[in-house]
């Protein structure tokens, strides 16, 4: 528990129960272990930001029909 706990402390003033899990590519998950509320955030300059929990990824696809092959996006 690093920084995220010593920010929030400062930012709350008061001394935070936290859980904290590495979930890649820079972001963690928070649990607030009082409310049992959970965040997915992420760290930037020191600053926390709190990110939605839903990722889009957009592929395009080809696909072989009667009349040809179009293309796709899948998001």
């Amino acid at each position: 528990m690093s920084n995220v706990k010593l920010i929030l402390d400062n930012y709350l003033g008061k001394n935070t129960k936290i859980s904290e899990k590495d979930a890649g590519n820079g972001f963690k998950e928070v649990c607030d272990l009082e409310s049992g509320e959970c965040y997915t955030i992420r760290m930037k300059d020191g600053l926390i930001e709190r990110v939605d929990n839903t990722i889009n990824s957009n592929r395009r696809i080809q696909v072989e029909t009667n009349h040809g092959i179009k293309q796709l996006l899948n998001g």
